[in-house]
């Protein structure tokens, strides 16, 4: 079954979340396999980063909280809400490609 969990920055999380954002990327790369799609949520407007929503192929809700449990943006306090909502997948994923080359942007 998949998972969608969407979480939202609190005030000052999207700026917080740079010195970590690594960390972030690699977590996302160890759960690739599992991993329907994972996106940032920007501003209205498009110019500032406010969350992040990804969906996972899990067995249970009990491997999503586990994911979110050790996630670096989690795990940091950077999210004012986070909600897990079951989810019906009707597109593939994106390569590890995609993440490799966010990764290479990390200062």
């Amino acid at each position: 079954m998949s998972f969608l969990i969407h979480c939202l920055y609190r005030p000052g999380g999207a700026a917080d979340r740079l010195p970590i954002r690594r960390a972030h990327i690699h977590y996302m790369l160890d759960w690739l396999p599992v991993t329907v799609f994972g996106s940032a949520i920007l501003s209205a407007d498009g110019t500032q980063a406010a969350g992040m929503v990804v969906a996972l192929d899990v067995d249970s809700e009990t491997e999503v909280r586990r994911f979110i449990a050790s996630e670096p943006y989690c795990s940091a306090g950077l999210f004012d809400t986070i909600t897990v909502n079951p989810l019906v997948q009707m597109t593939p994923p994106y390569t590890r490609a995609v993440l490799e080359r966010e990764l290479e942007k990390c200062q």
